[in-house]
């Protein structure tokens, strides 16, 4: 039991269905409904400490004892007496703590049962997510024991609803409908497990019980609560009565965990090693395997990450450095390998980040999660890899890095592994003692695997013996060698390679021995290959991200390799390994020591350049294939096409600027414009297109405008790393650039609707809406619909929420119709929105729940997203007054964040916060969350930005104003309304036009109040009457004015165009607008 004691005083509780205390085996009484109120909020910590203020106020919610804190030492030492022993409670500087772990409470356990079950369905694991969630359900006994158990009722609803589904998912539908028929006694109007139910039942060809229930839930949600049923409840409805086939449960989204390449032959020897890595990575953070190429670094690293795989919950990632070129795309090489995404995804999200470098990205992407980083061939690109990781790992607390190179990071705090030489054996070793040695090993399991029944014995243990030590031990040498024993017999190998380092001792005799051995093996190898091989051997090498029959058969044009052998020979390399198989089916790669000596063969030849071009040929012909499928039903192949590929297509990228090929370098960057947009790799694209432009001829074209204009957007979205200058320069620069591109009557692909975001950028609003209106009403359904988007989303932003509507209704319509996965996922939180307003919270509910799985399908979401999807719940989640759940999903979001060090994110957390607990009437807490958010920004004057500010000025004046302070709220929001002012976000300005409103409130000027809070319905563009403050403020307005009254100076309000109303806002309280 470690510090919790043995199992003879192992203290355990019990608060689910009954209350029991035990310690050991024996059941201990606690009487007195205080003292088991002392026991219950300590064991709820599950082992950690609770603060001694918070117990009193717990344990005496009214008028407490004359000396808290010796009453509470008092129960407490009653406590220590009840349970038998004082260390059973532990007094430190925190508090108070109970010496148990959260399982040792079953009500913890079965929390952390039912989020495990939910995280195991999300993933897609649902064989897990039974067993799981089947755990907890069963912990369930009956109702708890304590007080506020609502937060527990609705986990067990949950992990229910959570249970039926993977039971839909694995085919098991009665299982299902009889536990969402008992939930749904319970709770009728509990819509999720009623549209669970309509899929179990509709699954056992039960159609006509699925409608009935419909009908049944519908009559409950309206007698019950006075609503309609939401939209996975009428879907499913529909989808019954139009007869069409029961889709089951949904199946999860499946979130890869890891890209680890599954081993494909043992792991020999090592062990020490194994345990070296082991012990360094438990106790520091950056580990690094050091070795001359062919020593097994690579395997060696895979291996110990794959053994450590489940220690780690966001996963562990291997970032193949091998086919990076230029030192600046470290950074966006570890975003692309970890599956991560450049920035926010979801529009709304990308207004509470400041765009920054790749640090900034990374940091955003990595910190809160716990993750282990397997960075792979460091040495060619060491010093901007050290530069990154020593950023990293002191803003990302659960980042572990396990790096591979033939040199140090030199990083503070960096532990190294030397790998050495494999055991060999000794000159009088007998046959067991030389198949123990891991040299043997290694040599005997890949010779038995192309001559099966081959084994060391006192026949072949001298041959073996020479060869392994020959070869010094290195595991790829001796890998290459026992691969020849397909054509070759032992003592021909043997003499073959005497003959090999006879030749090799007249070559380079300042080279490593070692390495002189293994280039000796290579050599050997690669003349040992007949023609055609060696032809696609030499040729693939220059490929740095992997090969493809297809791109096998590009490289090899030219030659008398005829294509359809191709697989054939690409197989005959795997069997003599020469090239390895790649995690992605139908893909090989070459280890990087092979592929130089494959480039440096072609370079002796004099066709390195030819066959670079022949694959940047091919490759730019495969991007511009897939690029138009990115934006249709085909996108997720095309992703997993491209995607392996991009490695090889910034390769490409690289040779055609190289070699000054202005035009086809500048046609690829713009076709992955695209590609870097669906990730947000906003760095990346300005990088890539500055390189691309700068071989390009200065005179304006259609093509070199359009390239000019995505590199202004992608630089501006990295305006962090600007000067206000720098920013002033650009957007003039786009200005004027803007003027020539109107000037063209048509542009090529998707150019017309990024031109209007670059004049949306740079406020020429009427020139933008002109290119997107001609878009938007165009036949290219897609481009129609990206233009309906952009439209949507500046009408949002200028509180025009009619205009939203049917531009989101067109833009999710056209993107399903070409089958755009991405462009819905983008779309739904915003619809989510409107529904919202309209007070269907379960279907904007729904809404942000289909956008968070469609999204993972695209890569990880970033911290952004998921705090993003999180605060939209919670707000939900308090509208549908289900205050347990929103606290409970507030403290899971406050966990993540905690293990984050992002201060953008957290200061916008801290301040959103604090209303709920403005909320709640728990203003000391919402107090000190905007005192740190406050602090942060002070410190910071670009944190949060203009946004951050203007939230945190209104919530600030909130709290004056429910704390009666009506000259502090004033100040207050002149703060708040300036930063919104610049925000031009008019929604942010709506936020503080309620906060006035408060403010005439507490002032006794209700028709103000009524004004204002039509003023900011007009500003956000809809009424909010689902929002808890403004249905009390209208509710207590009413009462006064009367509903003529009300209604009279509300629509006053309402009326305004967009502009008076917010100088309405600032008009108001005479020093707000000053």
């Amino acid at each position: 039991m470690g510090e919790h004691g043995d199992s003879g005083t192992r203290l355990r509780v019990t608060l689910l269905g009954a209350f029991e205390v035990r310690v050991g085996d024996t059941v201990v009484p606690v009487p007195g409904a205080r003292l088991r109120g002392l026991l219950v909020r300590l064991a709820l910590a599950g082992g950690r400490s609770v603060e001694p203020a918070v117990l009193v106020g717990a344990l005496w919610p009214g008028a407490g004892p004359s000396d808290p804190a010796n009453s509470l030492q008092s129960l407490v030492s009653r406590l220590r007496r009840v349970l038998g022993a004082a260390s059973l409670v532990v007094q430190n500087e925190a508090g108070y703590r109970l010496d148990v772990i959260p399982d040792d409470v079953d009500a913890l356990r079965f929390e952390r049962l039912a989020a495990d079950g939910r995280v195991c369905l999300r993933a897609g694991d649902v064989h897990q997510a039974v067993r799981v969630l089947g755990q907890a359900v069963e912990l369930w006994a009956g109702p708890p024991v304590l007080p506020g158990k609502a937060w527990l009722e609705t986990i067990r609803a949950e992990a229910t609803a959570d249970l039926a589904e993977a039971e839909l998912a694995l085919g098991q539908p009665a299982a299902a409908a009889a536990r969402l028929t008992a939930l749904l006694a319970a709770d009728p109007v509990h819509e999720r497990a009623a549209a669970l139910l309509m899929d179990a039942l509709a699954a056992q060809g039960r159609q006509a019980e699925a409608l009935v229930l419909y009908e049944s839930v519908r009559a409950a949600l309206a007698d019950r609560l006075g609503a309609d049923p939401g939209a996975a409840l009428r879907e499913r409805h529909t989808r019954l009565l139009r007869a069409e086939p029961a889709v089951g449960a949904r199946e999860p989204v499946r979130e890869k965990r890891s890209n680890l390449p599954e081993p494909l032959t043992s792991f020999v020897g090592r062990d020490d090693d194994l345990a070296r890595i082991d012990g360094l990575l438990a106790v520091g953070r950056l580990v690094t395997v050091l070795g001359p190429g062919g020593a097994g670094k690579t395997r060696l690293a895979v291996e110990a990450a794959r053994r450590r795989r489940h220690e780690f919950r966001d996963g562990v990632w291997l970032v193949d450095l091998a086919a990076v070129t230029e030192p600046a795309k470290v950074g966006a090489a570890l975003l692309t390998s970890a599956g991560l995404r450049g920035s926010a995804m979801f529009e709304p999200a990308a207004r509470l980040r400041v765009e920054a470098g790749d640090v900034d990205l990374l940091v955003e992407q990595l910190d809160g999660r716990e993750t282990l980083l397997v960075v792979d061939n460091c040495e060619h690109l060491v010093d901007a890899v050290a530069h990154l990781i020593a950023s990293l790992l002191p803003r990302c607390a659960g980042m572990r890095v396990l790096a591979t190179s033939r040199e140090p990071l030199a990083v503070d705090g960096e532990a190294l592994v030397p790998l050495g030489p494999l055991a060999l054996p000794g000159p009088d070793d007998t046959v067991e003692q030389a198949r123990r040695t891991a040299s043997v090993r290694l040599f005997t399991e890949r010779a038995a695997a192309v001559r099966p029944g081959f084994d060391v014995d006192a026949t072949t243990l001298d041959d073996v013996r020479r060869i392994t030590v020959a070869l010094d031990g290195m595991p790829l040498a001796l890998e290459l060698a026992a691969a020849r024993l397909r054509t070759m017999s032992l003592p021909e190998l043997t003499a073959g390679l005497s003959d090999r380092f006879r030749l090799l001792t007249t070559g380079n005799r300042t080279a490593a021995p070692r390495h002189r051995t293994l280039r000796g093996v290579i050599a050997w190898s690669w003349d040992l290959l007949g023609d055609h091989e060696r032809t696609v051997a030499e040729r693939v090498s220059v490929l740095p991200g992997g090969v493809t029959p297809a791109t096998a058969v590009a490289v090899c044009e030219g030659t008398d390799v005829p294509a359809g052998d191709v697989p054939d020979l690409l197989a005959a390399l795997v069997d003599r390994s020469l090239l390895q198989l790649a995690p992605d089916a139908g893909r090989y790669r070459m280890l990087e020591t092979l592929r130089e000596y494959g480039t440096e063969r072609l370079s002796e030849q004099g066709v390195l350049g030819e066959v670079r071009g022949l694959a940047a040929r091919h490759l730019a012909a495969l991007t511009a294939r897939l690029d138009p499928e990115l934006r249709g039903p085909g996108q997720v192949g095309a992703l997993r096409v491209l995607g392996p590929e991009y490695d090889n297509v910034l390769a490409a990228l690289r040779h055609l600027c190289d070699v000054g090929d202005t035009g086809a370098a500048l046609t690829l960057a713009l076709d992955l414009t695209w590609y870097w947009q669906m990730f947000g790799r906003h760095n990346e694209a300005a990088y890539w297109i500055g390189e691309a432009l700068a071989q390009a001829p200065a005179q304006p074209s259609p093509q070199r405008d359009c390239a000019e204009a995505l590199l202004l957007l992608n630089r501006i979205s990295t305006r962090s790393l600007m000067t206000a200058d720098e920013i002033q320069q650009r957007e003039a620069e786009m200005r004027a650039l803007a003027g020539r591109l109107l000037s063209y009557t048509e542009l090529p692909g998707l150019m017309g609707a990024m031109t209007g975001m670059t004049l949306f950028f740079v406020r020429e609003n009427d020139a933008a809406l002109t290119v997107l209106n001609r878009l938007a009403e165009g036949s290219d359904a897609w481009e129609s619909a990206l233009a309906h988007l952009i439209r949507a989303q500046f009408a949002e932003n200028e509180g025009n929420l009619e205009q939203v509507r049917v531009d989101l209704a067109a833009a999710i319509d056209r993107f399903g119709r070409v089958g755009d996965r991405w462009g819905v996922a983008t779309a739904l939180p915003m619809r989510a929105l409107l529904r919202q307003y309209d007070g269907d919270l379960d279907g904007a509910l729904d809404d942000l729940s289909q956008a968070r799985a469609l999204a993972r399908e695209f890569g990880s979401l970033s911290l952004t997203d998921e705090v993003f999807i999180d605060l939209r719940w919670i707000d939900l989640h308090m509208r549908r007054g289900d205050d347990d759940l929103a606290v409970a999903m507030l403290d899971a979001t406050r966990e993540r964040m905690a293990r984050s060090a992002s201060p953008e994110l957290t200061v916008l957390l801290n301040a959103l916060e604090s209303g709920l607990w403005i909320r709640f009437g728990q203003l000391d807490r919402a107090d000190r969350l905007l005192d740190r958010a406050e602090a942060e920004m002070a410190a910071q004057p670009d944190l949060g930005g203009d946004h951050g500010r203007a939230i945190a000025g209104a919530m600030r004046a909130a709290l004056f104003v429910e704390r009666g302070d009506a000259e502090g709220a004033e100040k207050a929001l002149a703060a708040a309304y300036a930063a919104g002012l610049e925000t031009r976000d008019m929604p942010i300005l709506s936020l503080v036009a309620v906060t006035a409103a408060g403010l005439a409130e507490i002032r006794h000027r209700p028709a103000e109040t009524a004004r204002l809070l039509g003023a900011a319905a007009r500003l956000r563009g809809a009424h909010d009457r689902t929002d808890p403050r403004i249905r009390e403020m209208s509710a207590r307005a009413r009462e006064v004015l009367g509903a003529d009254g009300f209604d009279k100076a509300y629509g006053q309000g309402w009326s305004l165009d967009g502009k008076t109303a917010s100088i309405e806002v600032g008009r108001f309280g005479p020093r707000i607008g000053q």
